[in-house]
């Protein structure tokens, strides 16, 4: 405890008690030091009280940039669960904190609960209405949300208040696109520009906008590379044939740059003719980008047929992009052929080389493919695959048209149960629609029409096929469900063909 009045005068010698109660100049000095310590006491308090302040608010500054800092790297190793509890235990302690508040409503945002998202970013707004980045993440979610009018608002303030504000000109920029009001996006973009000659954003949406592609800024996947995946696949013949597949998948990310991917398969073959089959099939493949324009893949397995017999798989794959709208790839693999269960009771592996690329200038994405097989029955494969399509974007729906040609040829026609004439041919026009009405749904439908021609010198007939794909998303969860329905003639003479499509996939 502090003795406000001096130390006790029983400790002080009685020389000095003397010069105090005498009028000895001393004894004045003295008693003027007493009095001017006593006077400046509340200044020396007040001082105290505001060093101990600071040193309380810099704890508590250090252990909230201690959390956010977590609560990032969390984040970037897309751990956002891991990172959302580091945010909100931090945010008990410290609930007046913007920084954890407006890190917490971008976590949110980025797995998709924007609600919550936007309830945090109006709070900060609310206490303080000058704070920019709450500004801008609220004016983002309401993008997301298509509340493009109330987004446009928040933009055109922030404009308002810095015209050189370059992340404001680009949501900007993006809301309009997105309501195909491309002039007024031009003019924002242009303006921006002026500020920011080469920001890669508002140039790329004037290229937009010059190409006639409405499609403004997309929220990008919440979720990491790592998938677990399990589906199941139906097809039916008018040969009689049936098969059931089931497929688990794990695709990891081990760093960046690298995944591995495997696959556990199981199939059920049966038809008229042949007895039940059962293949299993197991593979694991390896993924290296060491350059952002260059990957290569490589990875083997093992296929267990009915019989006991165990046949090895492999493939390796290169992939490189020489410009930015064009891939190319080329691949050597051992691959099984089990179609049906026929060809499945002769135990068929093909060996051999593949070479594809994608070319996808504005509104259209050709892809070319071609393959050459040895086969186990010492038959010799090749395909070649050519499809063009051409691309329409509008807010919610996507509109395709175009064509693809399709040839195989074979050595010998060896009726192994896999399609083998010796010269199959087939063009086919194709048209579909893609919608994606919300975030949670995205539908497509692809229809096919044209002739073929199933072997040398056959004539051409009508073929066609109809594709619907469904995704649904929940949170950390991915739902497909597709049908195709195929008319095709074949010598087996499977006329008509159903196929089916079922999958849940787990993206954490």
């Amino acid at each position: 405890m502090f003795n406000l009045a001096g130390p006790p005068m029983k400790q002080i010698s009685p020389a000095f008690r003397r010069c105090v109660k005498t009028r000895h100049p001393l004894g004045k000095d003295l008693r003027l030091i007493r009095a001017s310590w006593l006077a400046s006491l509340p200044a020396l308090l007040t001082i105290f009280g505001c060093f101990s302040y600071s040193q309380g608010g810099d704890d508590q500054r250090f252990h909230m940039e201690r959390a956010l800092a977590r609560a990032q790297s969390a984040a970037l190793d897309r751990h956002h669960s891991e990172a959302i509890k580091i945010l909100k235990a931090a945010l008990q302690q410290y609930p007046e904190g913007e920084a954890l508040q407006l890190e917490l409503g971008r976590l949110y945002l980025a797995t998709g609960k924007d609600g919550q998202a936007q309830q945090l970013f109006s709070q900060i707004l609310k206490k303080n209405p000058t704070n920019r980045d709450a500004e801008l993440e609220l004016a983002r979610t309401l993008a997301y949300q298509q509340r493009y009018e109330r987004s446009d608002q928040f933009y055109r303030q922030l404009l308002a208040q810095n015209s050189s504000d370059e992340a404001a000109a680009i949501g900007l920029t993006s809301n309009l696109i997105h309501q195909r009001k491309t002039n007024e996006a031009a003019e924002v973009a242009d303006s921006a520009l002026r500020y920011h000659p080469n920001s890669l954003r508002l140039l790329e949406f004037k290229d937009r906008i010059v190409s006639g592609r409405f499609g403004g800024d997309e929220r990008s996947a919440p979720f990491g590379a790592n998938v677990l995946s399990s589906s199941a696949d139906y097809f039916n013949d008018s040969a009689g044939n049936h098969s059931w597949r089931a497929t688990d998948g794990l695709e990891l990310r081990v760093r960046p740059g690298l995944t591995t991917d495997l696959h556990l398969e199981q199939q059920f073959l049966h038809s008229l003719d042949d007895s039940r089959e059962v293949v299993e099939t197991f593979s694991q493949a390896v993924r290296w980008r060491p350059l952002e324009r260059f990957a290569i893949s490589a990875g083997g397995g093992a296929i267990h047929f009915d019989k006991g017999d165990v046949r090895a798989i492999y493939e390796a794959t290169l992939t490189g992009q020489p410009a930015s709208h064009l891939l190319l790839g080329a691949a050597f693999s051992r691959v099984p052929v089990v179609p049906d269960a026929e060809a499945a009771e002769h135990q068929l592996t093909a060996q051999g080389w593949e070479g594809f690329a994608v070319w996808t200038p504005a509104h259209w994405q050709l892809n070319l493919r071609a393959t050459r097989r040895h086969y186990t029955d010492e038959n010799v494969g090749e395909q070649e695959w050519i499809e063009a399509l051409h691309h329409w974007t509008a807010p919610k729906v996507d509109y395709i048209a175009g064509c693809r040609f399709r040839r195989y040829t074979f050595r010998q026609d060896v009726a192994h149960g896999y399609f083998s004439p010796d010269n199959y041919r087939s063009y086919q026009a194709a048209f579909g629609a893609s919608f994606h009405p919300g975030r949670r749904y995205r539908g497509e439908i692809t229809t096919r029409i044209g002739a073929e021609s199933i072997a040398s010198g056959a004539d051409f007939q009508a073929a066609w096929e109809i594709t619907a794909r469904n995704q649904l998303t929940a949170g950390h969860w991915e739902l497909n469900l597709d049908y195709s329905r195929y008319h095709m003639a074949q010598v087996t003479g499977a006329f008509k063909a159903n196929a089916a499509r079922f999958e849940f996939a787990y993206r954490f």
